[in-house]
This record gives C-alpha cells, structure tokens and sequence, in this order.
C-alpha cells in the first residue's frame, strides 16, 4: 500500500538514541497512517488518489458505490485509458496532471449516479506532482430536487398564466367556472357566439346550468355594456298571461289590462338578450306568433294594430328533447328549426366530474363571502363529492355546498356534513376492476388503473405537490406520469 501523506512524527522522548528511537519513531508513524487510512476508508464520501502519471493507485469503498466500478477494472490503471474505453464517462485527474491545478466536475456515472468531483494536485517540497487527490460526493438526490424545485416553478408559471387568463376571461364573460374538456369547449364556442345575434338552443338536464351560460353568452360581447339581459321560464307562467309577458298589450285589450298598456319582454329586451328557458313547455299557439316574430324582428302587443321593430337577441333553453316533440306535433318543426341555428349540449356533472371540484371552491368563496365565514373543505369530503354522480347536477352540488357551509360546527367541512344517502351512494359505487376493462394484457390493465388514479389524486388533492404526496412517489415523477396519460392540469 502506498503512503497516502505524509505525516510528521511527534517526538517521542524514551531516554533513548540512535537506533532504538529511529523504531519508536517508525512504529508511530505506522500507528498514524494506518489510523489515517481507516479515517479514509470511513468516509461517506468517495476518495480517489492516483499518482502523477494518472494511474489509480487508492480509492475507498464509497467510491466504488457512488461510481458502480469494480476494484479489479480500476486499480492500476491510468484515468485516461478508462475514460476512452468507456469504463468511466469522465475524469478530473487528467486535467489536473496538465494544469497543475485544482478540477471540479460534475460526472454522471453509467450507474445512474450524479456526483461532485473535486481533484486537487499534491505536490514534494521541490513543487514536483506526486499525487492526484480526488473528493467524489454523491448529488443525485440534490439534482432531483433541483429538478423538482424547476417543475415547481415550471408549473406554477403555468397556473400563473392559467389564473391570469381565467381572471382575463371572468372579468370579460362573467363568473362562469369550468375545466373539464368538455365544458372548456362550450365556453371556447359560447365566446364565438357571443359576437353574432343568431339564435341559440341550449339543452340538457335540469341544474346543469343553462341559464348561467347564456348570461355567460349575453356578458362575453361587451361586459361594460348595460344592455338589458331579461329571462322567462316558459313552464312557470300560465298559458292565458304568456303572450301578453312576451309581447305586451295596448290599454284595454283584456279585462283586466293596466289603462296605460304593458311593454312585452322582447320590448324591454331590445337591443339585449331574451333568454327563454323550457321553451318546450311553449303552447302551440305562443310558438305561432314567436316564430313570426323571430322571422319580422317586429312584435304586435296584444290589442295592437301597430308594428314595434325590435333588435333582441333570441337564447332558449330546454331539458325536453325537442326533437322528439317534434316527431309527436307536440312542438313546432318549423320553430326548432328557427331555433336550433346553434345548439349547444350542456353535459350533466356526472359525465364531467372534472368541474366537480372548481365549482365546489367557487360555491365556497361565493358563501363565505355571503356569510362572513372562512371555512374549507377537507380532502376526503371533497373525495366522496367527487364520487356521487350528482342527480341533481350543478343546482344539487350548489345548495349542498350553502348547506355544508351553514352547517359546519368548525371551520372545516369534513364527511359528517355530507348528508348519508351522498355517502351510501358513494359507497356502493365500484371501483376501477380489470373485469371492467376489454382486455387481459396485464401491462395495459396497470396502465389505465395508474392513469385513473392518477388522474383521481389531481382532482381530489388540486396541487400536483399535494397529488404526488397522495401517491407516494416525487413531484417530478407525477409531471412525466401526467404527462404520459395526457392528463389536465
């Protein structure tokens, strides 16, 4: 073994000369250096020495862990022939024996392992090179977490932008909260529509919200505009009063009528927007006279022998399927037609359970606000939320939430507020089992359970930190996973 340094000796007084004390001093010197080496051998980092020429004459068990080199590759053998025949990917040593001066670099060994390398060169008394002492710390860890840190700021640079435009959108278009594909898309074509005056037909199930997109439609034009929004629902106003909410009266057309006459809806609506909610539920002779005046632009009030020549912008909305009452004569085809120019479909919550959570945040700050609260919601109410197929839709979800909040006895929703038949339907819901899926390779059942899940935890957690926490792995490998199952954000 050689002598890594040297040491100098302690003088040793014995009473002894000559001979005798040149042994004491030897035997010390061994004692030191064997001390030295165990001191070396037990360092976490790894420890690399060669001699002048570049060859490896030391190096410590940690190295050969931190660089998964064998002892028999290395030992005696110059860094410069082990870098060019590949067995290392880099070296310091060698630039040091050219420099003379101290080397620090970066190596990622073919093992996977990242490490700081330090070379230092040590010279005799006469400057002349006599070794290469080489420090190699294990980084891996360190570089991950940079990694994460720079996925961190990646994504919330991202959700900077993402809350700026959506703050961009809010403020331009109304409160109107979505994020599932879907509904990202109705908003993308409700901004469109929203600069012509065609008419449009908005179906789908009952609480849905189909009266907050055509607000949403009415507000993305101009928001600053007062142009007058005026909503009716068809259903709630019996079929005699109908006409004359619609189209107004002249002073004693009917017994009853106020003595100065009664602007219709389309009137006040003018140069605005008259959102017509369950159309369907329309009476045949109303669908006559409504179709005459989405053909005219004009409207008779009731009594009337005038024209009145209006600008309103026609949104009717229905759960019915008109189409079928079309094919039964319980609906105009000629008026659907008319009508239907730009059908929208509106999903029910079931089938885009991705808005569960936003809306559930929104319902939140908007009665916390209401109320003067500052309550939250925990993750695992949230979860069973996320799991209820939500019969009622967007208006069911909304009053759970104002009940919830009302409700708490702290400042935390948690499960006890769900309400039990939530929790009982939750419960019988069954889970994501290969006999569900149409194929019995393994790697492609893991792959869309991994998927599923992961997809699960983002929507529940709502933070990839959170979510990668949830799941047990780091958040740089939930960015590739995301990434690999081309999952929203």
């Amino acid at each position: 073994m050689y002598a890594i340094m040297h040491t100098s000796a302690l003088a040793v007084h014995t009473g002894t000369t000559g001979e005798g004390g040149n042994g004491v001093d030897k035997w010390f010197l061994k004692e030191e250096n064997e001390l030295l080496m165990k001191i070396i051998d037990s360092s976490y980092d790894g420890i690399f020495i060669t001699d002048s020429e570049g060859a490896a004459i030391y190096f410590n068990d940690a190295y050969l862990r931190i660089s998964g080199l064998k002892r028999e590759k290395i030992l005696g053998r110059r860094l410069q022939d082990l870098v060019a025949e590949n067995e290392i990917p880099d070296a310091c040593s060698p630039e040091v024996i050219r420099t003379k001066k101290p080397v620090t670099k970066v190596i990622d060994y073919y093992n996977g392992v990242s490490a700081l390398v330090t070379s230092i060169p040590v010279f005799n008394d006469e400057g002349r090179l006599l070794r290469v002492f080489s420090n190699v710390r294990d980084i891996t860890d360190l570089l991950k977490l940079r990694e994460e840190l720079k996925s961190t700021s990646d994504l919330n640079m991202e959700y900077r932008q993402q809350l700026w435009q959506m703050h961009r959108e809010s403020q331009k278009s109304g409160r109107f909260v979505v994020e599932s594909p879907a509904m990202r898309n109705i908003r993308r074509l409700a901004l469109r529509v929203s600069q012509v005056s065609s008419p449009v037909l908005i179906q789908g199930e009952s609480g849905v919200g189909k009266d907050v997109l055509a607000r949403y439609i009415h507000e993305a034009a101009d928001p600053s505009s007062s142009r007058p929004f005026i909503q009716i629902n068809c259903s709630a106003i019996p079929e005699n009063l109908l006409e004359s909410e619609l189209f107004g009266y002249e002073p004693g057309a009917f017994t009853g009528a106020a003595k100065g006459g009664k602007r219709g809806l389309f009137e006040l609506a003018n140069d605005g927007t008259l959102f017509l909610d369950e159309i369907g539920a329309m009476p045949h002779s109303t669908q006559v006279k409504l179709l005459d005046v989405l053909q005219r632009n004009q409207v008779y009030r009731l009594g009337g022998t005038r024209t009145v020549n209006i600008d309103t912008r026609i949104i009717a909305a229905t759960n019915s399927d008109l189409e079928k009452m079309v094919r039964e004569n319980r609906f105009r085809q000629d008026l659907f037609y008319r009508l239907n120019v730009i059908p929208v479909h509106i999903p029910p919550l079931r089938e885009r359970k991705e808005d569960i959570v936003p809306l559930v945040f929104h319902f939140l700050e908007v009665n916390n606000d209401r109320f003067g609260f500052q309550k939250k919601i925990s993750p695992q109410a949230l979860e069973t939320l996320t799991r209820y197929d939500w019969p009622g839709n967007v208006r069911e979800l909304k009053n759970l939430v104002e009940r919830m909040i009302v409700l708490a006895d702290g400042e935390t929703i948690d499960e006890k507020c769900i309400p039990s038949h939530i929790k009982k339907a939750v419960e019988k819901e069954p889970g994501v089992l290969p006999v569900d899926l149409d194929t019995f390779d393994l790697k492609e059942i893991q792959s869309r359970v991994e998927g599923e899940v992961i997809k699960r935890a983002l929507t529940v957690c709502g933070s990839m930190r959170k979510a990668a926490r949830a799941l047990g792995i780091d958040l740089s490998t939930l960015v590739r996973k995301k990434k690999k199952y081309n999952l929203q954000a």
